[in-house]
């Protein structure tokens, strides 16, 4: 039986490796195919491996997964025992993990529950969302550049009158210096090409998406979710499965908020960190919708208003609005105020959208 912690970076990796006799290992291994090989070879089916989640954890851990008994993800929230060290280094974090696997296997107690490893779509998901997000912030930075230009030359037009498609033509006519002209044709041209990127990006969600037909069914059918907002809450998700109840789904959503609480003392501290952030971005983003459909949170939001801060209210609609989708994805359910017409157009465009780029997907019952 081995134990080994694993300090992975982005070109080498770092083993401490616990026999069952007692004996430890220190090794350092380059990131490539070989070196990969290379510990491979010291694995066999009494081995444990454990280390933190990071940004090729997943595949890393996808390689010696076959080659182990049991290979572990950590994840960093949770993790605190390397960070209460004063000697912090590579083989250190390496043996402290490797310590904390074999108290966890040998007690056989979850002392810390493994990172969820989602299957290739949802990895690909998220993967597509990050460059979504990330383009979305560049377009975002280059309207601010191209207004405040402008504004800098007394041309104090609105956005809406700058950013649409009709009016950049007018725009870069207007009598200016060469130099401000050829900031402006340049922006024009680069923000023009991050639009048309962001569409492929958008183009290539929705048929990657086109995997998980039943869940975005019935996420569509609650007013406010379009097929895009769904497919996000997906690729958080992966599956709801996971989740033994609403509230572990909620707080894995970034909604619910933490309790510090000591002797008679409480205190309701920030949401967590340790799921994900894109759906609870684009949900906010809706709630306006989800009040004015559903009469029941609409009464609700009104009430608890009068007495808290709206910040505090809307994030609490956001968990509310999480509770119903985890009934609904749990039950297979639509969602009870559903509009038929708009539920069935957002799902006939999906459909021809699949079916125009030659996308084969199983249709919903």
């Amino acid at each position: 039986m081995k134990f080994i912690g694993i300090d992975l970076h982005s070109n080498c990796f770092t083993v401490f490796i616990i026999c069952g006799n007692g004996k430890k290992v220190k090794e350092s291994y380059s990131l490539d195919d070989d070196s990969i090989r290379r510990f491979g070879k010291k694995l066999d089916k009494g081995s444990y491996v454990m280390l933190e989640a990071s940004t090729n954890s997943f595949k890393f851990a996808e390689l010696i997964k076959p080659l182990a008994k049991e290979v572990i993800i950590a994840n960093p929230y949770k993790l605190k025992l390397i960070s209460m060290t004063n000697k912090k280094t590579d083989h250190v974090d390496a043996e402290k993990l490797a310590i904390y696997l074999k108290m966890q296997v040998v007690s056989k107690e979850k002392l810390i529950n493994p990172v969820y490893i989602p299957e290739q779509n949802i990895q690909e998901l998220r993967s597509l969302f990050c460059t979504y997000k990330l383009l979305r912030k560049h377009i975002g930075a280059t309207k601010n550049r191209i207004h405040s230009v402008l504004r800098q030359n007394l041309h104090p037009f609105t956005k809406q009158f700058i950013f649409g498609k009709k009016n950049r033509s007018q725009i870069l006519n207007l009598e200016l210096e060469p130099g401000i002209k050829f900031q402006l044709k340049f922006l024009f041209c680069e923000l023009e090409h991050m639009e048309n990127s962001i569409q492929e990006i958008e183009d290539r969600i929705h048929i990657v998406g086109s995997n998980y037909m039943r869940e975005i069914d019935i996420l569509t059918s609650m007013k406010g979710i379009s097929v895009f907002t769904a497919i996000a809450i997906i690729a958080d998700i992966a599956t709801v499965k996971r989740f033994p109840n609403s509230k572990h789904f909620t707080s894995y959503l970034r909604s619910a908020p933490g309790v510090d609480s000591s002797n008679e003392t409480t205190h309701i501290t920030k949401t967590n960190k340790i799921g994900r952030k894109l759906s609870i971005t684009l949900i906010a983003q809706s709630l306006n919708h989800f009040r004015d459909n559903n009469a029941k949170l609409n009464r609700w939001y009104n009430k608890k208003v009068e007495n808290k801060s709206r910040g505090k209210v809307r994030m609490a609609l956001c968990r509310r609005v999480f509770a119903e989708i985890y009934q609904m994805l749990k039950k297979g359910e639509y969602h009870y105020y559903r509009n038929e017409l708009n539920h069935a157009g957002k799902m006939n465009e999906y459909c021809k959208f699949l079916d125009a780029n030659g996308i084969k997907y199983k249709k919903s019952a």
